[in-house]
């Protein structure tokens, strides 16, 4: 099969591999859709960050890795113990894996589990593939085909909340106001279930301004840095992170926007320091909380956040072909940032 593998920084390739064969518990995917992220260009870019050189401690997998976390399609057969009623169902990948044996574990907080691995990220083959073998576990059916490559977006998405309570329990939050920073596909996922399911009052910022022409072609309510004023906002969620385009860093400037007392959700991914004055934050009992992929118990409350969301992703969505992943997929994904949300490798 065709499929995209990492190596090292600036180092990817497109090879002729083995289909795998899926294994007792195990299904295996014709991958038909798989969104390309942020996070897998800073791998490409100047990683790697996430993906694992060495043998990972659950997995014993290491580079060079099938990239991307985001992705889903039919699958085609099933190993030992797999219902074959479900050949030929349409699914996303819930790509995290865990050893559920650890004390984060066992307490709910599989996010933080002491082996964590992540389909196409860490320890685990992801969806720039043809196909892709994935635990039985780790399937979610799926019947609009453009929401394969935004339910684990969406699944973040729900975790900021999770977080959020977790923190506060005075977190009745209708028309409280939010502020997104990154109108990417997470921002704009995070955005969609602190609108919709959440039913707080949601604004979205964004350096780019075709992604802030989208956001507000699915009703989302645009502000520019301009009209940001400081100190406006019970929440502020960075879904931004790291971009070599930004002369700012989105945690720092979200700093400023939030009320005294008020939170800011980091989920942005960064790898290199960022400065700024603690006492900004003592003075004014702001807090800075992070929010990482998500939990099993985000999976359970996946089924009622879609029914309330009401963006068509669809609308996000440009597709190329697997075998122009390189070139029309990550380096344009690199220098080309205003002319897309979310591209989708069709493969």
């Amino acid at each position: 099969m065709l499929a995209l593998r990492f190596y090292d920084k600036r180092d990817i390739k497109l090879e002729d591999i083995p289909k795998p064969k899926p294994k007792k518990d195990e299904v295996l995917i014709k991958v038909t859709q798989a969104g390309i992220s942020q996070t897998q260009i800073n791998e490409f870019i100047e990683g790697p960050f996430f993906i694992n050189k060495e043998p990972h401690p659950l997995t014993g997998k290491a580079i060079p890795l099938i990239p991307c976390q985001e992705y889903g399609g039919i699958i085609e057969d099933v190993g030992k113990n797999v219902d074959r009623s479900l050949i030929g169902k349409q699914v996303a990948v819930l790509p995290l894996v865990t050893c559920g044996k650890c004390e984060y574990c066992k307490n709910g907080k599989e996010n933080l589990c002491e082996k964590f691995a992540y389909h196409g990220l860490v320890g685990l083959d992801g969806g720039f593939a043809e196909y892709s073998v994935v635990n039985v576990k780790n399937i979610f059916p799926v019947e609009k085909k453009e929401l394969l490559t935004f339910i684990e977006p969406i699944l973040v998405g729900l975790n900021t909340f999770n977080i959020y309570k977790s923190q506060n329990r005075d977190f009745d939050l209708y028309k409280k106001k939010v502020l997104i920073l990154g109108a990417g596909p997470v921002g704009i996922s995070i955005g969609a279930i602190w609108r919709d399911y959440v039913k707080a009052d949601v604004y979205i910022n964004d350096i780019l301004n075709y992604r802030m022409k989208k956001a507000e072609e699915l009703g989302l309510k645009t502000l520019k840095k301009e009209e940001i004023k400081e100190n406006s906002f019970e929440i502020v969620i960075d879904a931004a992170g790291m971009d070599p385009i930004s002369t700012q860093s989105a945690i720092i400037e979200g700093i400023d926007y939030i009320k005294k007392g008020g939170f800011l959700i980091s989920v942005g991914s960064y790898f290199h320091p960022v400065s700024f004055i603690p006492s900004h934050l003592t003075f004014n009992e702001k807090n800075i909380i992070s929010s990482m992929a998500y939990s099993l118990k985000q999976v359970n409350e996946l089924p009622d956040a879609l029914k309330s969301l009401k963006v068509n992703f669809q609308t996000l969505i440009q597709e190329v072909e697997l075998k122009n992943i390189i070139k029309e997929g990550y380096y344009r994904a690199e220098v080309e940032k205003e002319s897309f949300v979310r591209i989708v490798v069709k493969c």
